[in-house]
């Protein structure tokens, strides 16, 4: 069996053990009061657990060293700092995306916000940023991504992103989750390192939990509640929720920031040719997508857990609109 079929195997796997073992965990939550009443840490680390103990076990399955999937090549401090100057710029990008989604869908929004309300900042960072970060890179530009670039680049970057944008399991996050794991596949050839990938994923959660912390604070200074600050969301998404004139300020929001993106998205690659050059990377950037082996990356169960996804996502929509 080829190794695209493997993973591909893999993806299906974690997908319907992530929804069975979350679900089966709200059931018991809702029969069991002490399980709803436990922090939500340790929702957070069994989520995160869901993903790394089944690649874990694949790659003792398959004999494989985690290395092979993990190129951990150091990369140095001037890169560092370039990587989280690059993650800012496409911040703009990521923000245009999430509002687009969220016309249609807030319930990724709504409950990473309802997750962070309340909870402590050291803890939120581990288990909401860097966990996160460390785990779920592993599994994507890791895992899948190593494993597909060995057919054919481009299509390795677009499918090992999508699947990660899948894995969010909502249409919220999945936009934004999407783009974001394209950038986070390039950050890793242009650096030849995971690092790369972990500390852009790292920073773009910890601004979240900075943010989820001090907004409270920022509005009280100016004497506004949260629920005053922002539209207020009933059922469904946004458009389904605001008045047309509501709407069309939201909308006049979105283009404003879409320009704004543009600028700042075009920066970000100017930065990423610095990266790559700095890495010794470049040339070999501008010339890795003509090698591989072209063998098939879709495969049933890569299909079958696609499928899955977005009928779980459909589910969710359709419940929320109830």
């Amino acid at each position: 069996m080829s190794q695209n079929k493997s993973v591909n195997r893999l993806f299906l796997i974690v997908v319907v053990v992530y929804i069975g073992v979350s679900l089966g965990f709200g059931a018991l939550s809702s029969l069991i009061p002490a399980l709803a009443q436990l922090p939500i840490y340790v929702s957070l680390l069994l989520s995160q657990a869901l993903i790394f103990v089944p690649c874990l076990i694949y790659c003792k399955w398959k004999g494989l060293r985690i290395g092979e999937f993990i190129p951990y090549k150091k990369i140095n401090f001037v890169t560092v700092i370039l990587v989280i100057i690059c993650t800012y710029l496409m911040y703009p990008l990521i923000i245009v995306l999430n509002a687009i989604s969220m016309l249609f869908s807030t319930s990724g929004t709504a409950g990473v916000m309802e997750l962070m309300d309340g909870q402590n900042f050291i803890l939120s960072t581990l288990f909401m940023a860097l966990m996160p970060a460390c785990v779920e890179e592993f599994m994507f530009r890791g895992v899948l991504f190593q494993t597909y670039r060995k057919s054919k680049m481009l299509p390795a970057i677009f499918l090992s992103a999508f699947l990660f944008g899948c894995m969010h399991m909502n249409l919220n996050q999945f936009m934004y989750a999407f783009a974001l794991g394209v950038y986070l596949a390039f950050l890793v050839e242009a650096t030849g390192s995971i690092f790369s990938s972990m500390i852009a994923h790292f920073t773009l959660n910890f601004t979240s939990v900075v943010l989820s912390f001090l907004l409270p604070y920022l509005y009280e200074a100016v004497g506004m509640s949260m629920e005053s600050a922002g539209p207020q969301v009933g059922a469904g998404g946004l458009a389904a929720n605001m008045g047309s004139n509501e709407l069309l300020t939201f909308l006049m929001g979105i283009m404003i920031w879409l320009m704004v993106a543009i600028g700042t998205t075009a920066a970000a690659f100017g930065i990423y040719v610095a990266i790559g050059k700095i890495n010794g990377r470049w040339a070999y950037v501008k010339h890795m997508f003509h090698v591989g082996t072209r063998e098939r990356l879709v495969t049933i169960p890569l299909v079958l857990g696609i499928l899955v996804v977005f009928m779980f996502m459909g589910l969710s929509i359709f419940l929320e609109y109830l």
